[in-house]
């Protein structure tokens, strides 16, 4: 007790329990940094925010240190500066902290709950979204309303100060943020585009991964390149965007390849050609017969098996004839791990690719391009004789010649 009081002996007995509740609090909140901040915003990745708050601890417990220190020194100037600096850090991770809290709540009770990746999670709607913004707007303010207590800067709280600074402040930028804000909310109204889903946007050739939706901007995964991509809410919303996991048809996702078969020759006679035509037709349709049976065997192969493939002639060009195979899709899985979505998709695909190639060197059906040249072959003279008087000679290069 003497060693405290030596250390600060111009501490009130009220003064020394703030102190203590500081000192005791500050030491608390740097050890369970971890589990608070795990209990606040489960299953994400919390490694930066607690490096982040056990930061501020420090720095709080530094900034307390150094205003004990100048109190014992006789430094009355910046004693009171340096505790005030401290609290207002205590006040703005305060009010982080309620937001996390009380936004993981809204979350839970205006949220919808989704199984992604074996786990229950919660994921943002629209009125949870709103109740996050109310929620911001009033803990904003009453942080900075504590912050001006606090610093003793009640002058601020006038028309003329900080309040309305900020309402200037927003009005003046509103065409920036509040696009934006507006397009994160009807993305979650429209209850078609979820965390997890996979989407693709026009004049993007990749598939994406929808990560995660906030106030401003979008997170994608590039399936294909393992990319994070950062979209905002106004050019998200501006493109074309069609969500794979929300099919309109219990059969699956409809993707189609084509393959360009060359024409067969057939017979002069119109009896065998008939014959040869409905034989190449049979064997175009064992082709892709064969090629669904062989993927319907294989448990790797994504494909609705109670689908089968559909086939149609859909261009007879000048080189070969255009045949399009529509495959349709098992249901694209619950998760954000891009290796599984390419699994499913790409991976598919090339798959049911191979197979058709495989089939068609059974059933004898030649994928291959033809290129059609016609050649045209002048026959020149063999030998040409001196023509009679007053007759034309008729030369290789079709000029002709009189002779005299």
């Amino acid at each position: 007790m003497d060693a405290l009081n030596w250390l600060i002996p111009e501490l009130t007995h009220s003064e020394r329990l703030l102190h203590g509740f500081i000192f005791i609090l500050n030491i608390g909140l740097f050890i369970l940094a971890k589990p608070i901040l795990n209990l606040v915003a489960p299953n994400q990745d919390n490694k930066t925010k607690i490096k982040m708050f056990r930061a501020l601890n420090v720095l709080v417990l530094l900034l307390h240190i150094l205003d004990l220190t100048l109190r014992r020194a006789g430094g009355g100037t910046y004693q009171s500066y340096f505790i005030n600096l401290g609290l207002s850090l205590m006040i703005i991770y305060a009010g982080i902290f309620v937001y996390s809290f009380l936004g993981t709540l809204s979350k839970k009770r205006f949220g919808r709950q989704r199984t992604l990746d074996q786990q229950e999670i919660y994921i943002e709607t629209y009125n949870s979204r709103l109740v996050s913004l109310v929620l911001l707007g009033i803990i904003t303010l009453t942080t900075v309303y504590g912050l001006i207590k606090l610093w003793g800067a009640d002058s601020l709280l006038e028309t003329t100060g900080i309040f309305g600074i900020f309402i200037a402040f927003l009005a003046f930028t509103s065409s920036i943020w509040a696009p934006d804000i507006i397009s994160g909310l009807i993305i979650l109204n429209s209850d078609i585009l979820e965390d997890g889903n996979v989407v693709t946007i026009s004049d993007h050739t990749d598939e994406y991964i929808i990560a995660r939706v906030t106030l401003i901007y979008v997170i994608l995964y590039d399936i294909r390149n393992n990319h994070r991509t950062l979209i905002r809410n106004s050019q998200f919303m501006q493109s074309r965007i069609d969500n794979l996991s929300r099919i309109a048809s219990s059969d699956g996702v409809r993707q189609s390849l084509i393959y360009k078969i060359g024409y067969p020759a057939f017979s002069a006679d119109i009896i065998l050609r008939e014959a040869e035509l409905n034989d190449f037709k049979a064997k175009i349709d064992g082709l892709f017969n064969r090629a669904f049976l062989a993927c319907s065997q294989d448990d790797s192969i994504k494909i609705n098996e109670h689908k089968s493939f559909e086939w149609a002639l859909t261009n007879a060009g000048d080189y070969a004839l255009e045949y399009t195979l529509w495959v349709y899709l098992q249901r694209i899985p619950n998760t954000k791990v891009t290796g599984k979505i390419r699994q499913h998709l790409m991976g598919t695909i090339y798959k049911v690719n191979e197979a058709v190639y495989t089939a068609s060197i059974l059933e004898g059906v030649d994928l291959s391009t033809p290129d059609l040249m016609q050649a045209h072959i002048h026959q020149a003279a063999s030998s040409i004789t001196r023509p009679n008087a007053g007759q034309e000679t008729l030369l290789p290069n079709n000029t002709s010649r009189k002779s005299v």
